[in-house]
């Protein structure tokens, strides 16, 4: 949509009027919007896909509880939290950037704070098991509120850590 708005408004005459111009804005306006949206979205679905594959399901099964046994469980948890803290920069950008998610970032910088310390914990041999738990909670209550403000978000789990 954004390339049409672009190729439109470069292929019209020199001498167009304004307010074909003010539409071609609009309409690159709200594919930009369109677009923070869906990437943010997909930021967010990634970041809540890995946390909970690699770090909350093992640490629910208790494989997070001895290094020794689970040394690549514990691997995989700290890359992933690497991963997700990565993801979670990358939507709180996107939801920065939006009038309708923006409620969304102090929840989003309170999770990766969290994240953090739950990656910090879990390369010292150490996961917390309160502290993930209670990341999840945040976890859902990000997704709660970013389905009311009309972007629901769906765990998408990356193939590899």
């Amino acid at each position: 949509m954004l390339v049409l708005a672009l190729v439109a408004a470069g292929c019209g005459s020199s001498s167009s009027s304004s307010s074909a111009s003010g539409t071609a804005t609009a309409s690159a306006s709200t594919a930009q919007i369109s677009n923070t949206k869906a990437k943010f979205a997909l930021h967010m679905g990634l970041a809540f896909g890995a946390f909970h594959h690699w770090i909350y399901a093992p640490a629910k099964a208790g494989k997070l509880s001895d290094p020794l046994l689970h040394k690549l469980t514990f691997l995989k948890a700290a890359a992933a939290g690497l991963y997700v803290y990565h993801e979670l920069k990358l939507a709180l950008a996107d939801a920065q950037a939006d009038k309708t998610l923006s409620k969304l970032v102090a929840p989003i910088t309170g999770l990766q704070s969290k994240i953090d310390g739950i990656t910090s914990g879990i390369k010292g041999n150490n996961a917390s098991s309160a502290a993930i738990t209670q990341a999840n909670g945040t976890v859902s209550s990000i997704g709660q509120q970013a389905s009311s403000a009309g972007q629901p978000i769906s765990d998408i789990v990356p193939t590899s850590i």
